[in-house]
């Protein structure tokens, strides 16, 4: 019996040996292709950003040509052409066209007689050609790609890329024409791809695309350039052999000690810090709004999301706690993509049945770092068919104290549509040149101004400054903590329009509920 019994046991450990160090294996092998996944679709928007850097310098171009202040293919002007070029990293040639034909340019001077230019590979809109493949004269016949437009065509630099170039990954960047469904390609590897599926920017594999490789696509949104991110699954494996010998040692061993897995496990996972992780993870988080109200129509403009959490113990946790929890580890980003995708998802159907309101979302200033967030907040909006517009991404007032950093993000959200707040203002780095700056859309004043209101303290007289400074500044204003009808009628007395919250017009509240307040201050003050 005993020889049966440890028989059966070895057999048992044999058989959890073996398929922990299979489990193992499948999941080091499904780490490593999420983790290629994520670096190709990095690599892919760094290129994107790059290519509307180059975009920007060729309209630039153009533009100093339209209208230019030198007669037509004059010797000022084929100056003008030399210098430029001589300045661009990205250009190598400028040319001045002219009924489809190339009368001068930088390198080659006035040409007697006009060159006859060739059809393009690729006309876009507003009158732009796309020349790809084409034999140039400054370059001992070796092809290239020329953009012309504006009676101004510009040789595009072979090496503009170059410096983009990483080992195991391969790159193509094209010229899309979303109408005529018509690309052509202008750097990089030619890598077979379906230019619907680059379009979606899906990061499931394309019909014809190969199976032994890994697609990422990503698209601009401000110029017509998109970028095929690709590498080999053999190369991965291959590089990644250590990574797959130790998840498949760790699989064996858990499939041999899954008790003692079990329980270190549950040592390690005893703190509030793996609590909010793994809630995050498993969704165990909820979410509340507060009613937006515009004065002094007392109309709700929106709403703001608010995140709620309780801990393993059923404990609630304070949402200034557990965010700052967040953000001091490091997983921030994870709590934001959370609040995104579901207040989106909530709050979604009545936003696109109201386009008039808009949906508030806290971020912190590390969100804004890479790619992640954008890329999420472009996901959720086409899924749930709103505008960008109605998304306003609200930043505490010290996230701004690093300018620099913040600044080329806004923006960015800017060109993509969103809105972009600053909560909390007067709590911290007050200055008119981070307001000027960062060119934001609204300050959200902190509740301890409100709570002034009708006192005499010392800084009850900040509130009409900071209104006047918005006022001055064309800021929407959003004033938190109105909790009496005395505070309500301050602020409407100030004269301006301008949004509210607090618990004078509703407490927090389920999405569910929302639709409620939508229209129903205008004859009521109080819930």
């Amino acid at each position: 019996m005993k020889r049966r019994r440890r028989l059966a046991i070895a057999v048992l450990a044999l058989l959890g040996t073996l398929l922990g160090a299979a489990s193992g294996y499948w999941l080091g092998r499904a780490s490593l292709m999420r983790t290629a996944g994520s670096g190709l679709a990095s690599y892919a928007g760094g290129l994107v950003v790059h290519a509307e850097e180059y975009s920007r310098e060729l309209s630039g171009i153009q533009k100093a040509f339209n209208p230019s202040p030198f007669q037509f293919c004059s010797p000022d002007e084929i100056a003008k052409m030399q210098a430029l070029t001589y300045e661009s990293l990205q250009v190598k040639e400028i040319g001045r066209t002219r009924n489809g034909k190339l009368e001068c340019s930088a390198f080659l001077g006035r040409l007697n007689p006009p060159w006859q230019e060739r059809a393009p590979s690729l006309v876009l809109g507003q009158g732009v050609n796309i020349y790809a493949n084409v034999p140039l004269q400054i370059a001992g016949l070796a092809v290239g790609t020329i953009v012309e437009g504006g009676g101004v065509s510009a040789v595009l630099s072979p090496t503009a890329f170059d410096h983009w170039n990483r080992p195991g990954m391969r790159y193509m960047v094209e010229i899309v024409d979303r109408k005529s469904h018509q690309a052509v390609q202008i750097a990089g590897d030619k890598l077979d791809t379906d230019l619907g599926w680059v379009l979606s920017e899906r990061s499931t594999r394309g019909p014809g695309m190969a199976p032994t490789e890994i697609y990422r696509a990503r698209c601009s949104h401000v110029s017509p350039v998109c970028v095929v991110t690709a590498s080999s699954t053999a190369m991965l494996i291959e590089d990644g052999k250590a990574v797959l010998w130790e998840y498949t040692a760790l699989g064996s061993i858990a499939g041999f000690g899954l008790c003692l897995a079990i329980g270190q496990f549950y040592l390690r996972s005893m703190g509030t810090a793996q609590q909010l992780r793994r809630a995050i993870r498993r969704e165990k988080l909820s979410l509340v709004y507060q009613p937006v109200i515009e004065l002094p129509s007392r109309h709700c403009s929106g709403a703001e999301a608010l995140v709620r959490w309780s801990d393993e113990d059923g404990v609630a946790a304070a949402p200034d706690f557990f965010v700052h929890l967040a953000e001091e580890l490091g997983f921030i980003g994870e709590l934001t993509a959370f609040v995104v995708r579901r207040a989106i998802a909530e709050v979604g159907e009545i936003l696109r049945k109201n386009p008039e309101l808009t949906l508030s979302i806290n971020i912190a200033a590390s969100d804004l770092e890479g790619d992640a967030l954008f890329l999420l907040l472009d996901e959720q909006v086409k899924q749930a068919r709103i505008a960008p517009g109605q998304i306003a991404l609200e930043l505490t007032e010290r996230s701004t104290t690093d300018m620099d950093s913040l600044r080329c993000a806004i923006q960015r959200l800017h060109e993509y549509g969103y809105q972009v707040h600053i909560d909390d203002f007067g709590s911290g780095f007050s200055s008119l040149a981070y307001l000027h700056e960062l060119a934001v859309d609204a300050i959200k004043i902190d509740r301890i101004f409100t709570r002034t209101i009708g006192t005499d303290a010392i800084t009850a007289s900040i509130l009409p400054q900071i209104l006047a400074l918005a006022e001055t500044l064309q800021l929407d204003v959003i004033v938190e903590g109105v909790e009496t009808e005395a505070q309500a009628e301050y602020l409407i007395q100030m004269g301006r329009t301008m949004q509210v919250q607090g618990w004078l017009f509703g407490k927090p509240t389920v999405a569910t509920e929302l639709p409620k307040y939508k229209g129903l201050f205008q004859a009521e003050t109080v819930l």
